[in-house]
């Protein structure tokens, strides 16, 4: 008689989540999961699934603060461009009320 293979477990969403909040912004979270997992009858795919997540994670924090950055700089040189423009309109006004009264 042949014993039935025991099916290995995934990780469950509260442990992921956890996890995530612990490993998402350690660069060397594949072997913080490696030794979480150890021991444990986890499959693999499972593991291997969560830890493609994390690199997603840490690539999307990463990717949103250059874009973070660059919309700063974006708006500063709008706004720079916007005052100059407003200056010289009230330059412009000053000196065309300053030779009317001429």
């Amino acid at each position: 008689m042949e014993q039935p293979t025991q099916q290995k477990k995934g990780l469950e969403p509260m442990e992921k989540a956890k996890l995530a909040m612990k490993l998402v912004s350690n660069p060397d979270f594949e072997s913080e999961i490696d030794a979480y997992v150890s021991g444990k009858d986890y499959d693999e795919h499972s593991v291997n699934y969560f830890k493609h997540q994390i690199a997603i994670q840490q690539r999307l924090q990463s990717e949103g603060g250059k874009l973070l950055n660059t919309g700063g700089q974006i708006v500063s040189v709008v706004m720079g461009a916007l005052a100059n423009t407003l200056k010289n309109t009230v330059d412009n006004t000053m000196e065309a009320a300053g030779r009317k009264k001429n």
